[in-house]
């Protein structure tokens, strides 16, 4: 079988790719390894430049149906003391909010968009294994599905399988990966009453907890433990795992000792960045998480591969017209480029704020204190924060929105 393109990874980029290369009437295969869409996902907060992108699409009535959660602020508090705030509100910009939703129905909604038009197709339970290579150029893939080997022949192959992409190895990507200090511990609880919506960061001392609001009406709570103290963690048995997350927010009480009774109704998410340098081969290239690994600090994964989607559409659009055979890896020169300013920026500032929350000592934490409400005063914070949440459409207006 040929087509055009073949895309690895079922995810938010690899679904949204899809979907933007079957617009353009682009022959377009998307594998995915799994079967459904119903398994775990962490980063189910979608920032407000991605869901402009959703409604220019015409995805976002099918969201809207199944009902999220509206995310318009930004907080930070040292116990009780406010640090820092941000509400979507005050961007000049007319996509106001973004929104929590299980990651599950955005992808069913790219993926019911993607097959209306007929050169999009979607084969699950499609586990890639290996490349096929005419001398280096990349001219397909061979994958399995039900124990039978099958392989697709086309001009170029996109990994989009996130932040343990095979194709990153198949293709001998170099990647340079880097472990924070500390893993992070998550869990989910009902939202207490009363809660004000918007994303919390807060701290106290060397501790801190992310509370994230998760549709339907849950909480979902990170918390940071030193790198591979997991074990010691664990024997100090729940409660003290409670007590340490309650000292630093004390309404988390009474549902966490309701609904966390064991490890079991936690998950431990190792935290490490994982950059490739170029991320293109002839007839390859990555995107996403495949290409950078971000921090999980204000879930900007999801947002940063949605975008690399929408700014590669046009460089595979020449490229399928311009040359012939598998699209060479310097066609995709600017591209990456551009990309990496973006990717870029959202990591330094992750690793600014992961080194703000790694405060440990009296003197760190009275100058995390001090430069949080800094930042909090300073004329360019709304422009810092557009950035970080609209990406490429931070200038957009509502000229297309479906």
């Amino acid at each position: 079988m040929n087509r055009e393109v073949v895309i690895v990874g079922g995810g938010p980029a690899g679904m949204l790719m899809g979907l933007l290369l079957a617009k353009e009437k682009i022959q377009v295969t998307v594998l995915e390894k799994n079967t459904t869409f119903n398994r775990d996902f962490r980063g189910e907060t979608i920032a407000p430049g991605s869901v402009f992108l959703l409604k220019k699409l015409g995805v976002f009535k099918a969201l809207e149906e199944h009902g999220f959660i509206k995310v318009q602020k930004i907080k930070m508090y040292d116990r009780e003391e406010k640090l820092f705030s941000v509400n979507f509100d005050d961007f000049n910009h007319p996509q106001k909010f973004g929104i929590d939703i299980p990651q599950p129905v955005v992808l069913e909604a790219l993926k019911q968009k993607a097959s209306s038009y007929p050169n999009f197709e979607y084969i699950h339970g499609a586990t890639c294994t290996d490349l096929i290579k005419d001398g280096e150029k990349v001219v397909g893939i061979r994958y399995s599905k039900e124990k039978e080997e099958h392989q697709i022949k086309c001009r170029l192959v996109i990994g989009a399988e996130g932040r343990f992409s095979r194709l990153r190895t198949l293709g001998h990507f170099a990647v340079e990966k880097k472990e924070f200090s500390r893993d992070l511990i998550w869990f989910k609880v009902p939202k207490p009453e009363g809660w004000e919506e918007g994303n919390l960061i807060k701290v106290y001392k060397h501790d801190h907890v992310i509370i994230l609001p998760t549709y339907p009406n849950d909480l979902r709570v990170g918390t940071y433990i030193y790198l591979g103290g997991n074990r010691e963690t664990k024997a100090k048995g729940i409660a003290a795992f409670i007590d340490k997350v309650c000292m630093i927010e004390p309404r988390l009480r009474k549902p966490m000792e309701k609904h966390i009774k064991s490890w079991d109704d936690t998950t431990l998410l190792k935290i490490f960045t994982a950059h490739v340098d170029q991320w293109a081969k002839d007839g390859l290239i990555l995107i996403g998480d495949a290409a950078h690994t971000l921090s999980p600090i204000l879930g900007q994964g999801v947002n940063i591969a949605m975008q690399d989607a929408f700014e590669l559409l046009p460089y595979v659009n020449s490229g399928l017209k311009t040359y012939e055979g598998p699209l060479p890896a310097h066609h995709f020169d600017d591209y990456i480029s551009k990309r990496k300013k973006q990717v870029s920026f959202v990591a330094g500032f992750q690793e600014r704020q992961e080194q703000n929350l790694a405060a440990s000592t009296p003197f760190q934490c009275m100058l995390r204190k001090v430069k949080m409400k800094l930042l909090d005063k300073a004329p360019f914070k709304i422009k810092v924060m557009k950035k970080l949440q609209y990406g490429v459409v931070a200038n957009e207006t509502t000229e297309g929105l479906t």
